[in-house]
């Protein structure tokens, strides 16, 4: 039995929502380089999020989701199957080209119908990081999909 909707976005249950939420914190608190994770539907909906729902968090969303799915369809039109991650980095102020003016966005697939996104600092997604998205992602799967939750033990700790 699947936990949401997956062709019409419904909203997850309030159990669902609280064990996707409290992951997402849990690898927050984990990893300083790590500023905001965002659980989001393929429409381009948070599902859930531990950065304040702004309008620039809405854009952020809703831009991250579009060039997810632009990465898999370019992976699929290439023959390579589907996209596993994105990474996107964003410079926030041009006149300041060090990293400290530096944030990128990683995305990680969450099943068929959902995204991670995680906005995080640093001059590169550190092996770590990557490793704890990777179970987050597995943890959030099985959230949606209401499926026994595998542990979540992360590698930034």
């Amino acid at each position: 039995m699947c936990g949401m909707n997956n062709e019409s976005g419904d909203m997850l249950t309030d159990e669902q929502r609280s064990l996707a939420t409290r992951c997402l914190w849990s690898l927050q608190e984990a990893d300083i380089s790590v500023e905001g994770l965002i659980l989001t539907h393929v429409r381009g909906i948070a599902l859930t999020s531990t950065m304040h729902q702004t309008a620039s968090t809405s854009r952020l969303t809703a831009v991250a989701v579009a060039m997810f799915l632009l990465g898999e369809h370019t992976s699929e039109a290439w023959g390579n199957g589907e996209s596993l991650e994105v990474h996107v980095r964003v410079q926030l102020d041009p006149n300041n080209p060090d990293s400290m003016a530096m944030r990128y966005v990683s995305m990680r697939p969450v099943g068929p119908w959902a995204i991670l996104l995680a906005v995080h600092s640093g001059s590169k997604l550190s092996i770590n990081l990557e490793a704890d998205l990777n179970t987050a992602a597995r943890y959030l799967e099985a959230v949606l999909d209401n499926q026994p939750l595998p542990p979540l033990i992360w590698e930034s700790i």
